[in-house]
C-alpha cells in the first residue's frame, strides 16, 4: 500500500477550504442569524472519541426545499472526506 505524502493531503485540505470561501459567489446571502450543523458520517466500527462526538439522527432538509452544492473531496490512507453544503431554499 502506498502512502500519500502529508504535503499532498494538506494541499487537498487547502483546496476544500478555498472552495468553501468561494461559495459566497453562488450561495444565498443570509441576513439573519443562522445555525450551521457539521455532520460527520463514520462506519459503526470507527474509533470515535466519546467525549468529543455524539450520535445524532441525520439532519436532512426536505428534498423539495433543499439545494446542495458538492465540494471537493480528498482521502488519506486512513480517511475519506467528502464535503457538501446543503441549505434550505424556498425561492
Amino acid at each position: 500500500m502506498s502512502t500519500k505524502p502529508e504535503a499532498q493531503i494538506q494541499a487537498e485540505i487547502r483546496d476544500i477550504l478555498k472552495q468553501i470561501v468561494s461559495t459566497v459567489t453562488f450561495l444565498p446571502t443570509m441576513d439573519e442569524p443562522s445555525v450551521f450543523n457539521i455532520l460527520a458520517y463514520t462506519s459503526e466500527s470507527a474509533d470515535v472519541p466519546a467525549d468529543e462526538w455524539v450520535d445524532t439522527d441525520p439532519l436532512a432538509i426536505e428534498a423539495s426545499k433543499s439545494q446542495q452544492v458538492k465540494l471537493r473531496s480528498f482521502s488519506t490512507d486512513v480517511h475519506r472526506v467528502e464535503a457538501m453544503v446543503a441549505y434550505r431554499y424556498e425561492g
